[in-house]
């Protein structure tokens, strides 16, 4: 029998504090569990190692710092970009002479329907850290203009900004990117959150699978004998690493497509509700507005209006 998706599981005690925002569920900006963070700030040593479910994108424009991350130093260079999975333990340890740092904090899910290069993807995905070769591929001036849209009450705003940071770490991939931490994924120490490196391994070839197959009819069942997992195994870690639940995670992943779907195609609606994976006509329309504050019609009308002005 296959095991039910609750929507809600009761809260782990190795979860952080339910008063640090990084619990909240890291779907996307487009519900009220969802969000996109941006940040320009000067950075701050940490107490302790942290972690949660998004992708974290770091620059600091004048000066380096330094994190522990899975109990490695990792030092991120004046103006280059780096990228990791934040599920991996970090702290940042030196904040060095640095004023001005961005920080941000990209729904998994919106990070894995960019059409960016899949060798990059998989990288993160199995908790290697990233930096640019080459520095000053962005600057403080575009960070402040995407923390301002981001909360923009304009939909077409908040939708150019997400586009903008897309392209952002498309240039990255194509200007040349290095490994300057790779996750020994062998090793199964636990850090202070009581998550495995192991249990990170096998939510990245969950994350893959669901990422390959999340327009067909799956189930748990599937995606734990994709990574040979036990399903209420592969059910719990899979929420304690990415602090949502499958079901809330594949929902998520189904509304971005038929977003991209209603801007790029004259696909009927009901053509797209179905190559995204929803079996159901009420059911999709339920969700779509619960995840985007608006019918699929008007989404359309829109992006079309945004396309033509």
């Amino acid at each position: 029998m296959m095991p039910i998706i609750p929507d809600h599981l009761p809260p782990d005690p190795h979860m952080c504090s339910s008063t640090d925002s990084k619990t909240r569920s890291p779907l996307s900006l487009y519900s009220e569990y969802q969000r996109m963070d941006i940040e320009l700030r000067r950075p701050r040593p940490m107490e302790s190692c942290h972690w949660h479910g998004q992708v974290e994108v770091n620059v600091p424009f004048d000066g380096d710092v330094e994190y522990v991350i899975n109990n490695e130093n990792v030092q991120i260079k004046q103006g280059h970009i780096t990228i990791f999975w934040a599920c991996t333990p970090h702290q940042l340890t030196r904040p060095g002479d640095c004023l001005n740092m961005a920080i941000f904090d990209l729904p998994m899910h919106l990070f894995l329907s960019w059409p960016l290069d899949r060798q990059l993807v998989n990288h993160i995905t199995h908790g290697t850290v990233l930096k640019s070769l080459t520095a000053q591929q962005l600057s403080p001036f575009e960070v402040r203009r995407w923390q301002q849209e981001i909360n923009s009450p304009n939909e077409q705003i908040r939708q150019l900004t997400i586009d903008e940071i897309c392209l952002m770490l498309k240039r990255f991939s194509l200007s040349g990117w290095q490994p300057i931490l790779v996750n020994k994924t062998a090793s199964t120490r636990r850090s202070n959150n009581n998550v495995s490196r192991h249990a990170q391994f096998y939510v990245s070839q969950m994350l893959e699978f669901i990422g390959a197959n999340y327009d067909q009819a799956l189930t748990i069942e599937k995606v734990a004998e994709h990574a040979k997992l036990n399903p209420n195994y592969a059910m719990g870690i899979f929420q304690r690493v990415m602090q949502l639940t499958m079901k809330q995670y594949i929902t998520a992943m189904r509304v971005n497509h038929v977003r991209a779907l209603l801007s790029d195609t004259d696909k009927s609606i009901l053509d797209i509700a179905l190559t995204a994976g929803f079996h159901s006509s009420s059911s999709f329309y339920s969700t779509f507005n619960k995840y985007v504050g608006m019918s699929p019609q008007n989404y359309r009308k829109l992006r079309q209006l945004s396309c033509d002005s």
